[in-house]
């Protein structure tokens, strides 16, 4: 054996970008996750630019793949570090507070843009959570206009393995999506020749 995976589409680290807001659940969603422990006494420590959690993710045609999930910090003043994250991206996932602030519902839509739609992500490889936080579980805000055919999930610590199921949903869409994307590149290099 050569030691080439020979299974096709070859898959490279699935990267999934994870931002938001900052108090949105980022972290804690992201720890939930990996099933990483989080060894903090409950006080708010914002993420100072980024962790990678890496682990399994089991899709729902029953595969697994090894998931590299970059939970970004997202305050604006970790911005001009936002490029290199998004690079190489497979998924995206906004999190934002489920009833979503008029500040948050313009900053997600910002992030869309500059983690999205700069660096090719398809609507399919994006998504939103709507993180239940505290007192704020009874009323769940709209998500904006710009983000309405993104896939959005009403998500909770308390909901934790569809939490899980969703998040894999995100990540079997986007390597479909990817895949496809490079069926077509591969089909238009053949017809060339």
């Amino acid at each position: 054996s050569s030691g080439i995976n020979a299974e096709w589409p070859l898959r490279p680290g699935t990267k999934v970008v994870v931002i938001g807001p900052p108090h949105s659940g980022k972290s804690t969603i992201s720890n939930y996750l990996a099933d990483a422990t989080d060894s903090t006494s409950g006080d708010y420590h914002p993420t100072a630019g980024v962790r990678i959690l890496e682990f399994s993710c089991n899709l729902p045609d029953s595969k697994a793949v090894d998931v590299e999930l970059w939970d970004c910090g997202g305050n604006p003043q970790n911005e001009s570090c936002w490029p290199a994250l998004a690079r190489g991206a497979a998924a995206l996932v906004l999190v934002a507070n489920a009833n979503i602030p008029e500040d948050e519902a313009q900053f997600l839509e910002m992030l869309y843009l500059r983690f999205a739609a700069q660096h090719g992500l398809k609507e399919s490889q994006c998504a939103v959570f709507l993180n239940k936080v505290g007192d704020a579980t009874d009323r769940v805000g709209k998500v904006p206009q710009m983000l309405s055919k993104l896939t959005t999930e009403v998500v909770s610590m308390e909901s934790g393995s569809a939490l899980h199921s969703a998040f894999c949903k995100v990540v079997s869409s986007a390597l479909a999506t990817r895949d496809e994307e490079w069926r077509k590149g591969e089909n238009q290099i053949l017809s060339v020749q």
